[in-house]
């Protein structure tokens, strides 16, 4: 399928893709926060500063910049130890919201939920996630054949293949963390477990990506 397009296996390619996004990692858990947070519509901005993320970084593999960035060991842990320390600022931030007055809380998550403060949130998870910029170098770059006339094509196709797959399973998450946003509604308690996990999780990547450098 697409074969005359440049794409190579393209069955293979959207189970490996599929397995990919579920898996959960810095963005997953980025919709969830923003979810339960802020309520589904910035759920949804959430997932649209990934899916303009991954836009850049398909065309960076495109023009070869990628290969460039993973090819020099400085530049890629400088962009995996900004991506740590930027998580790690993420969860430490979530943690303390936990110890904040309601008051003060409210009027954090109101700013917060700014539309272009989100879009900038998340493009930062999604660029400085090197696991991302190597999933379009050893994975993606695998399904297309480089000497097709229009490769450019193959390259259009599996994008859209994987924001499809990225849209409908953030889509549903960021409808599950609307949901529990309307339950936790009033339950300080439950809230501030829910901001201290999340923020766990945040702290845990961070130190995954930072000791993955070592």
């Amino acid at each position: 399928m697409f074969a005359d397009f440049g794409v190579i296996n393209f069955w293979t390619y959207l189970i490996g893709a599929t397995l990919i996004v579920l898996a959960p990692g810095p963005e997953t858990m980025f919709v969830i926060k923003t979810s339960i947070s802020s309520g589904i519509k910035r759920g949804f901005a959430a997932i649209f500063s990934i899916l303009l993320s991954d836009v850049i970084l398909v065309f960076l593999a495109w023009c070869g910049l990628a290969t460039v960035i993973s090819s020099s060991p400085a530049l890629f842990n400088a962009i995996q130890y900004a991506g740590a320390a930027y998580l790690f600022y993420l969860g430490l931030q979530t943690i303390c919201d936990v110890f904040k007055p309601a008051v003060e809380a409210c009027e954090e998550r109101k700013v917060n939920a700014d539309g272009r403060r989100i879009i900038g949130r998340g493009m930062l998870v999604t660029l400085l996630n090197p696991k991302t910029l190597l999933f379009y170098i050893s994975f993606f770059a695998q399904f297309i054949n480089v000497h097709a006339e229009d490769s450019w094509v193959a390259f259009i196709i599996l994008a859209a293949v994987m924001f499809a797959i990225t849209l409908l399973y953030f889509g549903f998450l960021a409808f599950c963390g609307s949901y529990l946003i309307s339950r936790l509604k009033g339950n300080r308690r439950l809230s501030a477990i829910g901001n201290a996990l999340v923020g766990t999780f945040f702290i845990g990547f961070s130190a995954r990506l930072a000791s993955a450098t070592s």
